[in-house]
């Protein structure tokens, strides 16, 4: 489903990818991990077209994306790009990024209604669909700011998937929550399986990539060091970076829940 091939993204004289390339399965929950600061959520952007990347190729589906000159084109064709990857790829940010004014129905049906210029009766029953999926059905008329944070999460998850896309990025989905719903974290995107969606997932979080996780990146320095199952690279792992990350973590420490 995805294909990434020596991607570089510079920020001026600071390199962030550094040939990064990787491949991630069709229907496939992949962790990308890896210390702060090493280039993982950048990533993620530019898997979204959030972020232009300056040499290299990403390819999603029967979607190619160039980095730099070979990827510059008229505002018409970058128009046209942006529609063509975001129509596949849904993202998650760690923020949320909720529109306020708006209920957690009237979030999640937006894009469908202003993108996909779809009916509102059927955006609605789209979005009770989602809103059901993530646990939150009897919540729909509520505000964002009637909402808890893990609530918060869940709806924009929901206006992830209501898009219909192949792939959905997770940009650090655990970091402001407690390890109670760390767990209900890793729960729902589990039992996301039967939807046959590629998840994506950044995080510095060792117990909870092990636990969600059918293959795990590990990234440093802006480069995909290793790939494997999460048994492989956190029982096995055949680089130094990453026998060195994860032995910067208490080995003690118990997962939020086996596979």
């Amino acid at each position: 489903m995805i294909e990434v091939t020596d991607v570089v993204k510079r920020y001026g004289a600071t390199t962030v990818l550094n040939r990064a390339s990787f491949r991630i399965a069709e229907a496939q929950l992949t962790t990308i991990l890896g210390p702060s600061g090493c280039g993982k959520s950048t990533m993620l952007r530019c898997l979204n077209r959030l972020e232009r990347f300056d040499d290299g190729a990403i390819t999603i589906g029967d979607v190619q994306v160039a980095g730099g000159a070979a990827g510059a084109g008229s505002r018409a064709d970058e128009d046209d790009l942006v529609q063509r990857v975001r129509e596949k790829v849904g993202i998650v940010f760690q923020a949320f990024n909720l529109f306020p004014h708006l209920t957690a129905l009237g979030n999640v049906i937006e894009a469908p209604m202003t993108v996909k210029h779809m009916p509102r009766a059927q955006a609605e029953e789209v979005g009770r669909h989602y809103l059901s999926r993530v646990g939150l059905a009897g919540k729909e008329s509520h505000y964002p700011a009637q909402l808890s944070g893990g609530q918060q999460q869940r709806v924009s998850i929901a206006r992830a998937l209501a898009m219909e896309p192949a792939v959905v990025l997770f940009d650090e989905p655990t970091s402001a929550l407690d390890p109670r719903l760390v767990r209900d974290v890793a729960k729902l995107l589990r039992a996301l399986d039967d939807l046959k969606k590629t998840l994506v997932v950044v995080s510095h979080d060792l117990d909870f990539a092990r636990a969600i996780s059918d293959q795990v990146i590990y990234f440093e320095g802006g480069r995909a060091v290793e790939a494997g199952t999460a048994a492989q690279v956190f029982e096995q792992p055949s680089h130094a970076e990453t026998k060195a990350f994860l032995d910067s973590f208490n080995e003690g420490a118990n997962p939020v829940g086996a596979r």
